[in-house]
């Protein structure tokens, strides 16, 4: 009954299955998800937050009817008092009818934001997609990765989760970028939410990383994490030879005094 929902809810809502591949080796790819323990809090939220508005509405439910008469100051006519206590009745009446309706759905919804979280990385890059009603995918190269870092809160360590967060050049301070958009929504911070071996997905990150730095690529004088490098890029030698060419080419052509 469940599978059925929400393979009806993602259709409906037209979202795609899975996340393509991004660049990278194919042997090198790893794809992780967000772990049991994390869907654990997110229930456990969802519980307390709807106990909450159960509690809100039997309160205004027992006022009503069991708290005394409401009073319409400067009312006479017991007519309109009539139909107002009426319909203050039917709107309590009906605002616990939504709720009921709400509980399988909003539970659905939970059950799917935590199903559709992929993370995938290969040597070359990775890839982030999470959401439902609003689907986020969010690709980062390493040649641009400026830090990657394990970010845990209490009720994180309680349930033995973490967050893995990635962080791109233009994303450093932690500021407002342009526009008014928050760092991740422009796309230099990526997390990989609710893991339960973010050490494991960040070392094999960095491993990455080092391999293509010690071969030439990427920034090598910008530390991620606790690696760095100071391996010479080739782009440099090349320039530096083309410096030497040109000005023995200069010397050549200049006349002798």
């Amino acid at each position: 009954m469940i599978e059925r929902a929400k393979k009806f809810m993602l259709r409906w809502m037209k979202v795609p299955p899975e996340p393509g591949v991004p660049a990278g080796s194919a042997e090198t790819v790893k794809v992780f998800r967000a772990s049991s323990r994390f869907l654990r809090l997110k229930l456990i939220r969802w519980f307390l937050s709807q106990l909450g508005t159960l509690i809100g509405l039997v309160v205004a439910f027992g006022f009503f009817f069991w708290g005394g008469s409401v009073d319409f100051a400067g009312l006479d006519s017991e007519l309109i008092k009539g139909a107002l206590m009426r319909l203050v009745g039917w709107a309590e009446i009906i605002g616990l009818g939504l709720f009921v309706l709400q509980l399988p759905v909003s539970l659905l919804f939970v059950l799917l934001d935590w199903e559709m979280r992929w993370y995938i990385v290969t040597d070359r890059s990775l890839r982030i997609r999470e959401g439902v009603w609003k689907v986020n995918e969010l690709t980062m190269t390493y040649a641009n990765i400026q830090e990657v870092s394990i970010r845990q809160g209490p009720l994180e360590r309680f349930f033995r989760i973490a967050n893995l967060r990635v962080r791109t050049a233009g994303g450093g301070g932690g500021h407002a970028s342009q526009g008014g958009e928050s760092e991740e929504k422009s796309g230099h911070i990526g997390y990989f939410r609710g893991v339960d071996n973010a050490a494991e997905i960040r070392d094999l990150i960095l491993g990455h990383l080092k391999r293509l730095r010690d071969a030439g690529l990427g920034d090598p004088d910008q530390p991620v994490g606790s690696e760095s490098s100071d391996i010479r890029p080739p782009v440099l030698d090349a320039a530096a030879k083309l410096l030497d060419e040109a000005q023995a080419l200069r010397r050549a052509i200049s006349p002798s005094s």
